[in-house]
């Protein structure tokens, strides 16, 4: 009788899959090659062939996989009852218990075997036993595993540190006292900062305007085509708390935080555009417009209260003529032009009448800095008073939660969490304008220079300036669009407060008041 060799017998098929729970560990102590690694040894020395390797990227709770569908299917074209499926771990092959049940019931559906070199599969009801004990324990320690990430994500959120993706404008980058934190990435940064305080100041009327905005910087990401911003992306950067140096997570009962990172505009401008986002914008600017109709959208018909439009006008010699022109239906004045470049002009001129006397200017510098002054030197006592007032609404949220605490009440429950809420954003603001009142951001020449440059000449930044600086323009000066009549021209508009305070300075007497500080007299 002859006797046949381990080496001259024919070769059992075998399929090796291993699997990972994310991206990170694939190259880890554990990772899918060292599982293979394993698992070929274990067949080499089992004397099997090894005919093809599945793996998968995903958690072992779930029995929905790409590399085990593969598995199977591969299981299902071979035809064969005489093939093995090794894996390394019983914790590699599922870490739930009726997952792990559900898989093996497929694979030995199909008349394939698991195998493993550290655990023994067997079908004996000791096997089984321990199989599943295998299986409850790699179910047990996924569940610790992930009740203690939640813990030490929920300590890092209540610590001010945020721990999900990184908004636009912000990456992360290794903290000293360890882990990771947010910082600003430019260029990115410093557009999504101008998008939201040209929102807050009214540069931009509406989220339309913003997407346009976001739309003409290359830097920006875009999503459709590489050219179109989407709109759910405008809200989210309109509406998250993290650019204002703030974060909350209600869904694990974060509330309002104040965050470790920098923040790119303050908590007080993030309310201004939530309460612009609640609030119905006017005048909002249109996509037609263009530079050669800067005041397009802005004027309005005097006889029928409906804004201009505007077009090019061709003439029989084939040269074009720009026009401003009312096409309401209904008007007397529809259809009746007005040369753009007269219009233009009057408009001009309107904006150069506003431009007030040297000496008011040096009389506005003079009580600006008093109040400057004086603004300062109580600074501190505004200080204290803020840290009061933010001790008592900490006091005062503390009170509500102990009664939301005792209270079953559906009603009461969210009419508690509502003015937590409220009492939480309050704090914020308190906080940040105790922050501002003890280290101003900028001096007082700084913030004059800046305000006065636009209050001293506005016709230049309009004579000199692109659309985008024209339109800012119109917003800062005037506080309604300006009502224009085909026979006289542009009127007289409604200007905004900083104008009319200095109209108002020039035609008093307070102009030759002394330069000296005023002092009331002695009764």
């Amino acid at each position: 009788m002859i006797v046949k060799s381990p080496d001259t017998l024919p070769k059992k098929k075998c399929i090796i899959y291993a699997r990972v729970s994310s991206s990170k560990q694939t190259s880890d102590g554990s990772g899918l090659t060292s599982q293979e690694r394993s698992c070929r040894e274990y067949a080499e020395r089992k004397n099997y062939e090894v005919v093809e390797v599945f793996t998968d990227v995903i958690s072992g709770r779930y029995a929905e996989r790409p590399g085990m569908n593969a598995l199977l299917a591969y299981l299902r074209q071979a035809h064969t009852t005489d093939c093995v499926v090794v894996v390394d771990d019983i914790s590699r092959f599922a870490r739930d218990v009726s997952t792990h049940a559900t898989l093996r019931d497929k694979i030995t559906a199909s008349g394939a075997k698991i195998e493993s070199p550290n655990q023994k599969f067997g079908e004996d009801a000791g096997s089984r036993f321990i199989e599943t004990i295998m299986a409850a324990i790699a179910e047990h320690d996924r569940l610790k595993n992930a009740e203690q990430s939640h813990r030490r994500t929920v300590a890092r959120l209540q610590n001010g540190y945020w721990v999900f993706h990184a908004p636009i404008g912000y990456r992360y980058e290794k903290a000293s006292g360890g882990g990771k934190r947010l910082v600003p990435d430019e260029p990115l940064a410093s557009i999504v900062k101008e998008a939201l305080e040209g929102y807050a100041a009214g540069r931009f009327q509406t989220q339309v305007e913003v997407k346009r905005f976001l739309e003409s910087k290359p830097e920006i990401p875009k999503s459709y085509k590489g050219t179109e911003v989407h709109f759910d992306k405008v809200k989210r950067l309109l509406t998250n708390t993290l650019y204002a140096g703030y974060l909350q997570f209600p869904k694990w009962d974060i509330p309002l935080t104040k965050a470790q990172h920098d923040p790119l505009i303050s908590y007080a401008t993030h309310q201004v555009i939530q309460d612009r986002l609640r609030e119905r914008s006017v005048a909002p600017a249109r996509k037609d417009i263009n530079k050669d109709f800067p005041l397009r959208g802005f004027l309005i018909c005097e006889t029928c209260g409906h804004r201009l439009t505007a077009c090019w006008a061709k003439s029989r010699t084939g040269k074009k003529y720009p026009y401003y022109l009312c096409q309401y239906r209904g008007c007397s004045e529809k259809g009746k032009s007005i040369p753009r470049d007269k219009l233009e002009t009057q408009f001009g001129n309107h904006l150069k009448s506003l431009v007030p006397a040297q000496t008011t200017f040096e009389l506005a510098e003079r009580m600006f800095r008093d109040a400057w002054d004086d603004r300062s030197n109580s600074a501190s006592s505004e200080t204290k008073r803020l840290k009061t007032k933010a001790r008592q609404i900490d006091r005062d949220i503390h009170n509500l939660l102990k009664r939301l605490v005792q209270t079953g009440n559906e009603k009461a429950i969210s009419a508690y969490e509502n003015r937590i809420s409220e009492l939480e954003q309050e704090k914020a603001l308190i906080e940040e304008e105790a922050a501002r009142i003890a280290t101003p951001e900028h001096s007082f020449d700084e913030m004059f220079e800046h305000s006065m440059r636009f209050l001293a000449n506005p016709y230049e930044i309009w004579e000199n300036g692109d659309l985008e600086t024209k339109k800012t323009v119109l917003r800062l000066v005037f506080s309604a669009p300006l009502v224009v009549s085909r026979k006289t021209g542009v009127q007289t508009g409604e200007t905004t407060f900083p104008f009319k305070a200095l109209k108002f300075l020039e035609g008093s007497d307070f102009k030759v008041v002394p330069p000296e500080r005023l002092e009331l007299p002695t009764l």
